[in-house]
C-alpha cells in the first residue's frame, strides 16, 4: 500500500494497525470491498481515498461517469472508515443521516477522489464532512455532511487493530 500519512489527531500512526484497518473495510464492508478503494493519505484525523473506475458501477447509459448512487456508497464508506480511524475501541457504527449535495457529474471512466473528516465524536455520535472530486481537484462532485451512531449493532470489528491507541 503506497500513501502518506503524519499523525492522528496527534497521536502517532502505527503504519500495521493502519494497513490491518484498510484490510478489514477491504475485505470486510460491502461497499467498501466492492468499491476496491485505495487510500491515499491520513492526515490529522482526515483521510483521503481514491474510488478507482470500474464500469459496473458507471451510468454508462447517461454519461459514462461514475453512478451517484454508487458515488453515495463511496461517500458513507470513507465517512466510516475515518470514524474508525477515530475511535478509541473497537465498536461497530451505523448511519443516522448522511445528507449528500451532488453538484457535478463524474467525469466519464476516471477515477474519484474522496476526502472525509470526522471532526467530533460525543454522546456516542461521530459528525462527518466529505467530499468526492475528480482527480485533478479541478470538479467538486459532491459534497456531504453526515451523523453516524457508535456502539451500534454489526459487524465483529477486530480489537487488535485498535489497541494501544489510547
Amino acid at each position: 500500500m503506497a500513501f502518506k500519512y503524519t499523525v492522528n489527531r496527534g497521536k502517532p500512526v502505527d503504519i500495521v494497525q493502519l494497513e490491518k484497518l484498510h484490510e478489514f473495510f477491504n475485505e470486510s464492508v460491502g461497499a467498501h470491498r466492492d468499491m476496491s478503494m485505495e487510500l491515499v493519505s491520513l492526515d490529522n484525523g482526515k483521510v483521503e481515498l481514491i474510488m478507482p473506475f470500474q464500469e459496473k458501477h458507471s451510468a454508462h447509459r447517461v454519461d459514462g461517469g461514475l453512478h451517484p448512487g454508487a458515488l453515495a456508497a463511496a461517500i458513507d464508506s470513507t465517512c466510516g472508515f475515518v470514524i474508525m480511524l477515530n475511535m478509541e475501541k473497537a465498536q461497530a457504527i451505523v448511519t443516522i443521516n448522511l445528507r449528500l449535495d451532488h453538484i457535478h457529474p463524474s467525469p466519464a471512466g476516471e477515477d474519484v477522489r474522496i476526502y472525509a473528516e470526522c471532526y467530533q465524536i460525543h454522546q456516542g455520535f461521530a459528525y462527518v464532512k466529505a467530499h468526492a472530486q475528480d482527480l485533478s481537484g479541478e470538479e467538486l462532485l459532491c459534497n456531504a455532511v453526515g451523523v453516524f451512531k457508535l456502539g451500534s449493532a454489526g459487524p465483529d470489528l477486530v480489537p487488535e487493530i485498535f489497541k494501544s491507541r489510547s
